[in-house]
């Protein structure tokens, strides 16, 4: 496991942190603490790793990962990174209704899309960078796909704890989203490994998944974690008995 990795990312990640307490929230239309702009350090601090062990050419040549779309060999990959969390959020909604949750009725300016997208397709690239394309890769032979995603979602929620909090949420919603994060490291590492382990495919799962938060009703006002939490739970349930923990990569009915 990629212990010293994950101590450089969490130091590296310290002065955002800090920046996110005194200084607020991002200029943006979607509200983010300035520690957001931590997305970068996970790619960063892999660079260098790279850069350390193997010189400049193979630095240059993990970089270029953000741009490995032509891994995925198979277009419902992309179509499963597109749309996996957006179906996901439309259940939680669905469900939300049948609890007779309030919830006010879907509004969003349709040219605001692109704009959120890109916005987190670029800081998406900055994190699966590091911990899909270096930190996963990490893992040693003895570990499960499933088991390998369980320890980088735990880590991956932990560095997100504080940002969570940044943004004003009590202690119940970052405990129920902290469960939300672990499950999504899962089912980005099910994306990956099967769409030839595509560090773009990667974010643009990520992407989605911030892009469907950030939509939910309204302006991701309405989104209850404890819905969604347990809606991913069956979900990542169902890719483990599909696919298989041991790869996440064998189709049971194929």
């Amino acid at each position: 496991m990629p212990y010293r990795y994950f101590a450089a990312v969490l130091l590296c990640s310290l002065p955002f942190w800090l920046a996110g307490a005194f200084l607020g929230g991002l200029p943006l239309p979607v509200d983010l603490p300035v520690s957001a702009l931590m997305a970068f350090v996970p790619g960063i601090v892999a660079l260098v790793f790279v850069w350390r062990a193997d010189g400049r050419h193979a630095a240059w040549a993990f970089a270029r990962r953000i741009a490995d779309g032509a891994r995925v060999q198979r277009v419902r990959w992309y179509v499963a990174a597109f749309s996996f969390m957006p179906a996901v959020m439309a259940l939680s909604y669905v469900l939300m209704r049948m609890l007779d949750m309030a919830l006010p009725e879907p509004d969003f300016e349709v040219v605001a899309l692109p704009i959120l997208f890109a916005m987190f397709l670029i800081a998406g690239l900055g994190e699966e960078l590091g911990w899909q394309g270096y930190a996963y890769e990490k893992f040693g032979a003895g570990w499960s796909a499933f088991g390998a995603a369980l320890m980088l979602g735990l880590f991956w929620t932990l560095w997100h704890i504080i940002p969570y909090f940044q943004t004003g949420h009590d202690g119940s919603w970052v405990i129920w989203h902290c469960g939300v994060t672990v499950l999504l490291r899962v089912a980005t590492v099910w994306v990956y490994v099967n769409g030839g382990r595509s560090v773009f495919c990667a974010a643009l799962f990520h992407a989605m998944s911030n892009v469907s938060f950030f939509l939910f009703p309204n302006g991701g006002s309405h989104y209850a974690p404890e819905v969604t939490f347990w809606v991913l739970a069956a979900a990542s349930a169902g890719l483990l008995f599909l696919w298989g923990p041991g790869t996440l990569a064998r189709f049971r009915y194929r």
